[in-house]
């Protein structure tokens, strides 16, 4: 059986993709996440496109990698919220 990466299982969830921009806010209250977490966190980053902009914010392009950050986040005992809007600079 070959162990694959919380990140990689998380992505491979099946659910209709929605495109839009998504903002996922999270903290570790009265906790330190794991280093797991930052590992996984930058395997979902690296395969997906999305980045931190903030310490707890990412900004994901599609809802699958949203879902998956926040299912991450409270994997590892984080709380979190999710919104889609649009960047107006």
């Amino acid at each position: 059986m070959v162990n694959y990466p919380l990140s990689k299982k998380l992505l491979e969830e099946k659910e209709p993709e929605v495109q839009g921009q998504w903002i996922v806010v999270y903290d570790f209250i009265d906790l330190k996440p794991s280093p797991n977490f930052w590992r996984n966190l930058k395997r979902i980053s690296t395969s997906q496109g999305g980045s931190l902009i903030q310490y707890s914010v990412y900004q994901a392009g599609t809802f699958k990698e949203t879902r998956a950050v926040r299912n991450l986040v409270t994997h590892y005992g984080g709380e979190v919220k999710v919104f889609k809007g649009e960047e107006i600079n």
